[in-house]
């Protein structure tokens, strides 16, 4: 583009940036119409690119103890979530094979930024912390999760070497590998094909989406009764859900809810006197409640529970322990 300031000196890109970021930007941009360069565009690549790394180094940091020869959990004893992450997983990884083959480099690059922002950092990956870091660290709850994480950097570190050649060869040298891996360089493996196996079928889906709107509407009262000083962090809450419409509380069957938006406990009953209600902005019909959580504080999880034993302990994190203490 030849506008008046649309270009910058490569020696400040390399210094400030580094090869991998001005690679990002080539790729970004739309090759269609004219290509604008400036150090503001260059610092938005950026923040796409930590994006990116920080979703490598999470998933990285939580693999620390896994081998996937051996640690993989089977696709038919997966959480529900994490085969849902999987399915999004296996739509992101069709859609990038198809712009990589139709040059749309620029497609490759939005559409994964997107799915670690999302998908991702907003939703699957805030939600397994507390299965991450509080199960039993070889107990299937946490071996589900660290199968679908492994999964999720194998495949984001394939799909995206062509483009940011250094950093995905970096987290491959970083990363456990399975036996039909060539663990010298990501470039030297074939890109992922498919997450098939781990599929959930379209009513499930929408079922999931349902969750995550439903999730949002919860957040919004959790915001609020923080600012009234209600609450401090969202684990001091309990959540109170009621509404009319049956199809809200049908795909809710069967998951954790107080799991899912991150608080003691959740229940679909109406709102206590005094508490922190609104409606929903995703569902007008739903009616949220939000008060102190009932119980003890767990020391180890930081859940309240009513029913913590002599130490305080919530039950889930009490049998973790005990089986700490018996293997010692």
């Amino acid at each position: 583009h030849k506008s008046l300031g649309n270009g910058v000196d490569p020696a400040d890109l390399i210094k400030d940036f580094g090869a991998d970021i001005v690679r990002l930007w080539a790729a970004s941009s739309d090759y269609h119409a004219d290509v604008r360069c400036s150090k503001e565009i260059f610092k938005q690549i950026a923040q796409n690119y930590l994006k990116f790394r920080n979703t490598a180094r999470y998933c990285l940091g939580n693999l620390a103890d896994f081998d996937p020869n051996t640690d993989m959990v089977a696709a038919e004893n997966l959480e529900e979530l994490d085969k849902w992450a999987l399915t999004k997983l296996g739509e992101l990884t069709q859609a990038v094979r198809k712009a990589y083959n139709n040059y749309e480099f620029h497609v490759v690059t939005h559409i994964i930024n997107d799915f670690c922002v999302v998908e991702l950092s907003s939703f699957y990956l805030d939600i397994i912390k507390d299965r991450l870091y509080c199960e039993e660290a070889t107990g299937l709850r946490r071996r589900s999760a660290q199968t679908a994480l492994y999964l999720i950097v194998d495949a984001m570190a394939k799909l995206f070497a062509p483009i940011l050649a250094f950093t995905c060869d970096e987290i491959w040298q970083s990363m456990p590998h399975g036996s039909g891996d060539d663990a010298r360089n990501v470039l030297l493996n074939q890109m992922p094909e498919g997450f098939d196996a781990y599929k959930l079928d379209e009513t499930v889906m929408a079922k999931w989406d349902t969750v995550m709107k439903l999730r949002q509407d919860v957040n919004g009262v959790l915001e609020r009764a923080r600012a009234d000083k209600r609450i401090g962090k969202a684990l001091e809450a309990h959540v109170s859900l009621a509404t009319a419409d049956e199809s809200i509380k049908a795909a809710c069957e069967g998951i954790n809810l107080a799991e899912v938006c991150i608080v003691s406990s959740c229940a679909w009953e109406e709102a206590a006197e005094g508490a922190e209600v609104a409606t929903g902005t995703n569902f007008p019909a739903l009616t949220v409640g939000v008060t102190e959580a009932r119980g003890e504080k767990c020391p180890r999880c930081w859940m309240h529970s009513e029913e913590a034993d002599e130490n305080g302990l919530c039950k889930r994190c009490a049998a973790v322990i005990s089986k700490l203490e018996i293997e010692l």
